[in-house]
């Protein structure tokens, strides 16, 4: 199959599309480092539920929820499962182990 026709996504598009990012927000977040990023983002989660996130298991939650966020970005950035695997910088096949579980309407 040609890569040449599949067309490449882009997540930062489809949230601009929904209105959910615009220019200046890209702006103050790539001049933050992604620990800034998610330091700011548990905060604002905190405050939503007046500083109670008691009970989630945030500290083993989160391998699985940086591992969701590679996910987004590679699907955005890559046209074929070896590229996808190639750049998680994993072997191809334990990707594909795990493929099913993220990418089921592929």
């Amino acid at each position: 199959m040609s890569t040449k026709n599949i067309e490449k996504k882009s997540f930062i598009l489809s949230l601009k599309k929904e209105s959910r990012i615009n220019e200046d927000a890209l702006n103050v977040i790539s001049d933050l480092r992604l620990e800034e990023l998610i330091a700011v983002k548990l905060e604002l989660s905190a405050k939503a539920t007046k500083g109670k996130l008691y009970g989630f298991p945030l500290w083993y939650s989160l391998p699985s929820i940086c591992r969701d966020a590679c996910i987004i970005f590679v699907r955005s950035c890559c046209n074929t499962k070896r590229d996808m695997s190639d750049m998680l910088g994993i072997p191809y096949d334990q990707f594909m182990l795990n493929f099913k579980q993220y990418f089921k309407e592929y």
